[in-house]
């Protein structure tokens, strides 16, 4: 969907090369993220999780039946998983970079190599103005290059955003993907490896494409987890589930995980509501999931 946004609104990693070296000289110890995130769009950084915690998240990740691949959102019912969302250094640093406050909104935690083919998080939720979201990637355990590793473009942010109505054919997911393949290959996209240790993360920007590489050996584990974090002051959005026959997006209301409280969409940037059903079903799952030590996230409570 056609959309421009003032320079001013854009995340302070995306703009110009002068704003990038007062980014610098503001947070000079950042400096290499900094660099990392505005070329490339993407950065590597060592965390300082308390060993207790990746120790209670990796023990989730073994627990996931090998049908399902994933736990979507344990941070409910894990408070490990919750603290490393919500990870204090880190949500500082994304928040300085961005020149907004951040805030987690989702987990997602592995057992094994998604093998998932190449994306942008920006089709499944956005934000406006654009490039107020982005993804962590914390490797729970060393990642070998047999375990089918996350795998990214640098650079890549930088290709147009695609939306629902932007995809060619019927507008459908597999179109998207075909679509999104041509882009890489034509802009001559390197693809890398993120070969993590263990408490290292990956942060990527908004539209940096991505995915999982083939695990080449399937009993070899992947234990990790993705948290997906917007920014305050924004609209909310999910570009994959716009309405073709109402011409209408499917706007978000996100849980903000380190404020547990719902984000409301900016309505100035984006027009549009969840439905009271959606709205419901939210506050009604939030109710009965979360885990029982909130507010405090107590170690050790229900793991």
């Amino acid at each position: 969907m056609p959309y421009a946004a003032n320079l001013e609104d854009l995340p302070l990693i995306h703009r110009s090369e002068d704003e990038i070296d007062a980014l610098v000289e503001r947070f000079p110890e950042d400096e290499a993220v900094i660099k990392s995130l505005h070329e490339d769009g993407f950065a590597i950084i060592d965390l300082d999780l308390d060993p207790g915690d990746v120790c209670r998240a990796r023990a989730l990740c073994h627990s996931i039946p090998p049908e399902k691949g994933r736990v979507q959102d344990a941070w409910k019912s894990n408070s490990a998983v919750a603290r490393i969302a919500t990870d204090p250094h880190l949500v500082a640093l994304l928040s300085n970079l961005y020149g907004r406050q951040a805030f987690p909104f989702q987990t997602l935690n592995f057992d094994f190599g998604t093998e998932q083919s190449a994306h942008s998080d920006t089709y499944h939720f956005n934000a406006r103005p654009y490039g107020f979201m982005c993804g962590v990637w914390v490797a729970l355990e060393d990642v070998t290059e047999n375990a089918g590793p996350l795998f990214y473009y640098p650079g890549s942010q930088n290709l147009p955003i695609l939306e629902r109505l932007d995809v060619e054919g019927d507008h459908s997911y597999q179109d998207y993907e075909q679509q999104l393949t041509k882009m890489i290959t034509a802009g001559g996209y390197k693809k890398h490896k993120a070969l993590l240790k263990q408490g290292q993360a990956l942060i990527w920007t908004a539209n940096l494409v991505h995915g999982g590489a083939p695990r080449l050996n399937p009993s070899l584990t992947r234990y990790s987890q993705v948290t997906h974090y917007f920014f305050e002051g924004c609209a909310y959005y999910t570009p994959r589930l716009f309405d073709l026959r109402q011409n209408r997006h499917s706007v978000r209301e996100p849980f903000s995980i380190t404020q547990r409280k719902f984000v409301p969409s900016d309505q100035t940037e984006l027009k549009g509501h969840p439905s009271w059903m959606k709205r419901l079903w939210w506050r009604r799952d939030i109710w009965r999931r979360v885990h029982p030590s909130w507010p405090t996230f107590r170690k050790g409570d229900g793991e």
